[in-house]
Order: C-alpha cells, then structure tokens, then sequence
C-alpha cells in the first residue's frame, strides 16, 4: 500500500469516527473538548503535509491518538466499553481507558 494510500485512509476513518461518534455522544460538551485537539490538528497536519511531511509511522500514532480522544469523548472516559473489557480482564477496581488516553499522551 502506498504511503498517500495509507494517509488518505487514515483520514477517512477519523472522519467516520468523527461523525459516528459526534450523532449522539453521551455528552455534548464533553465530546466538544475531547474532540477538539483532532479538530485543530487534523487540519494543521493536512494543510502542511506538503511543506513539512511526517514519517508515515507519526501519522499512525497520531491518528490512533486521535482515535482514543474520539472514542473518550462518545462515551465518556469513564464508560468506554473498551475499558470495562479491561476491567473485568485484569480484574481492576474501575475502567482504565483513561490511563491508555494519558499513555497515548
């Protein structure tokens, strides 16, 4: 797969993820701040692709990055569904989604 097939297609889904998770979030405001620093940067990394690339592996993490913060902000931190499978999987005392949004940090 080409690297411009790669970065279109990561593209495409934080823009699914975007919208998917924007239709209805647990709550509104929250989904708006944990979704913001996509909003900003999205554009940014887009704008100066051409004048100052990233190597192909920054834009993955960076987009799974991107994908944490749009799943944290459907749900809420504290009600990711990802983090309760955890929970019960490590057999924690509360779910740790947050912990993977700071370790993504």
């Amino acid at each position: 797969m080409s690297r411009q097939a790669v970065l279109a297609s990561l593209v495409a889904v934080i823009i699914v993820l975007l919208v998917v998770s924007g239709w209805r979030p647990f709550d509104r405001a929250t989904w708006w701040m944990e979704v913001a620093p996509v909003l900003i940067a999205a554009p940014i990394l887009i704008a100066t692709y051409g004048r100052f690339p990233l190597t192909t592996l920054l834009y993955v993490l960076i987009a799974l990055h991107a994908v944490v913060l749009i799943v944290g902000g459907a749900y809420t931190y504290a009600r990711v569904p990802f983090g309760f499978w955890l929970q019960d999987l490590l057999s924690l005392s509360r779910n740790p989604y947050d912990k993977i949004g700071h370790f993504m940090q």
